[in-house]
């Protein structure tokens, strides 16, 4: 009746509801519906409205749910319809009993203050729409127990860096959903994928998100994303044996990772099990066909491996190819994989064409280093000696 309070979300109240709050809910729309029957002659109006009202809502009222949310404002555009209709032709009857000329004064100066008000609670509601933030924060305000707010407004907090009020959100919203019907709800299930990799080479930054992570694994043991992050920072620390854990842990709960297939198979390489991290990266290839980073892993193993039972230079060309497309040609590192899968092959030619891009691309990109590493390939390549590494980094 009147639009204050509203929220964005809603979260479903997973059968928690009293009886007698059932009982009277059912109670109040068999009451009205009766009414609306009774009086359907001398007020068809509210027969009319009424059952608009029922009927419209009956695709949205979640006879089978879909979603967390338990309700939500936009369902309520049509059905409302009706009870505009009733609202109307109600005050027309109520007009009619008095002083025309009167009531058609109170009738307009009364419809000026509800248009005006509901304009202003309208103009107020949209308001909170303006960011993410103030979105998330008004549906905490306006409603208890959101988990959904909770976990959004994590989000937020790891896209800008800020991973301690992450985590307080997501344990908020764990909180909240362990005592609800669906107890492997997955909180906060993209925290911090990308930001560890950003910040895992950053001075002090490693220990920070380790200790972020850890706390995730004790608030949901079966919390895939913190496993595989806490491998990558171990990776990035060489303690790659444990490592080694925390991907197969991921893996376990979450087969079809193909992030945690590469990290495997990374780590696997600096052991130098390389027929295992071969298998590895076929399998992050095979599941993400779009990603470059397993290509260029598996195309380096096959191109560069002192193990000649191991090397391949056609196919390692065609996942190098591959790779330096998907990246869009900006990486260097994938140059330098083309160029090395190109000198197992005999191509030494194109081996020099293409690490001399990977070199221009790397000194643009201020890889100072790198681009030195690359000009050291030249030589081999001018010499045609193909390169025997570990990884491309190397």
């Amino acid at each position: 009746m009147w639009p204050t309070h509203l929220a964005v979300f809603y979260p479903h109240p997973n059968d928690t509801l009293a009886t007698w709050q059932v009982v009277l809910t059912i109670a109040f729309l068999l009451a009205i519906t009766f009414a609306a029957i009774v009086w359907r002659d001398k007020r068809p109006y509210l027969f009319t409205g009424w059952f608009w009202y029922l009927i419209m809502l009956v695709p949205v009222i979640g006879l089978v749910q879909v979603g967390e949310q338990g309700h939500a404002d936009r369902y309520t555009y049509l059905p409302s319809i009706g009870l505009f209709l009733i609202a109307v032709w109600a005050a027309g009857d109520v007009a009619a009993l008095g002083q025309v000329r009167l009531w058609r004064g109170v009738a307009t100066a009364g419809t000026v203050v509800i248009v005006t008000a509901l304009a202003c609670t309208a103009f107020t509601q949209t308001s909170y729409w303006r960011n993410s933030e103030t979105l998330w924060t008004h549906a905490l305000s306006v409603t208890t127990d959101n988990d959904f707010a909770h976990n959004n407004l994590g989000y937020l907090c790891v896209d800008r860096g800020e991973l301690d009020k992450a985590m307080s959100h997501f344990e908020a919203a764990s909180k909240i959903r362990s005592g609800k019907l669906d107890p492997h709800y997955k909180m906060g299930t993209r925290v911090c994928r990308n930001e560890s990799r950003r910040r895992s080479g950053q001075k002090g930054e490693p220990d920070e998100a380790m200790a972020h992570f850890e706390q995730a694994i004790n608030l949901q043991p079966d919390y895939p994303e913190a496993y595989y992050n806490r491998g990558n920072v171990l990776y990035a620390k060489g303690r790659i044996d444990e490592a080694i854990a925390d991907f197969e842990k991921t893996l376990q709960i979450q087969p079809n990772d193909a992030d945690a297939h590469t990290g495997l198979g990374n780590a696997l390489l600096r052991k130098g099990a390389l027929k295992e991290a071969m298998a590895q990266y076929s399998q992050a290839a095979a599941l993400a066909p779009e990603d470059p980073h397993s290509r260029s892993n598996l195309a380096w193993l096959l191109a560069t491996s002192s193990d000649a039972s191991i090397r391949d230079g056609a196919k390692a060309v065609e996942l190098a190819q591959q790779a330096v497309s998907l990246s869009g040609g900006r990486d260097p590192l994938f140059f330098r994989t083309l160029a090395a899968a190109y000198a197992e092959t005999g191509r030494f030619s194109n081996a020099i064409a293409v690490i001399q891009q990977g070199v221009a691309i790397a000194r643009v990109q201020g890889k100072t280093s790198l681009a030195d590493l690359l000009e050291e390939d030249v030589l081999l390549y001018h010499q045609q000696v193909p390169l025997r590494r570990t990884s491309p980094g190397d």
